[in-house]
């Protein structure tokens, strides 16, 4: 089973021009050592949407069709789960303490996420031999191949 790395299209052509999957901090601290995260949801990680700023509400997530248009496309890095820490072990790795790490687990199911669906790496990883797919604009999953378009513009 793949576990997919969902990102934006900015983000993909800077992966893309490194050749490393990088990890990086959650804007929460303190947090310990950075993660990769990864989902095994099969269609889109909430969690991965940019977030929206609305003037005289609180902090939201964009959905998938609205983080599309906002960042430029999407795009996904798949990796075999096997490779990945997840729940316990993967809190350990990245040196959370418990209660950094339920509160992440309730905002994810406030953002409706599947927080259990969640795992992720503490080292960077070459993106070279992973599976890469980007969102087609009738919104379906496609193998990245490298002379087509990367992104919508």
């Amino acid at each position: 089973m793949l576990a997919w790395h969902y990102t934006t299209g900015q983000k993909f052509r800077q992966i893309s021009a490194s050749g490393m999957l990088i990890p990086g901090g959650i804007g929460a601290e303190p947090t310990g050592t950075p993660v990769l995260w990864f989902s095994r949801n099969q269609h889109w990680e909430q969690t991965a949407g940019d977030e929206c700023h609305e003037t005289g509400q609180s902090v939201r997530r964009l959905t998938m069709r609205e983080t599309y248009v906002a960042s430029g496309g999407l795009a996904r890095y798949g990796c075999d789960v096997k490779r990945l820490y997840a729940g316990e072990v993967l809190r350990r790795k990245a040196q959370m303490t418990h209660e950094v790490w339920a509160a992440l687990y309730a905002v994810g199911k406030l953002q409706q996420a599947y927080p259990a669906a969640w795992c992720g790496s503490v080292d960077s990883m070459p993106v070279d031999g992973m599976v890469v797919h980007v969102l087609s604009e009738s919104f379906k999953w496609q193998r990245f191949e490298a002379c087509q378009p990367i992104v919508r513009h």
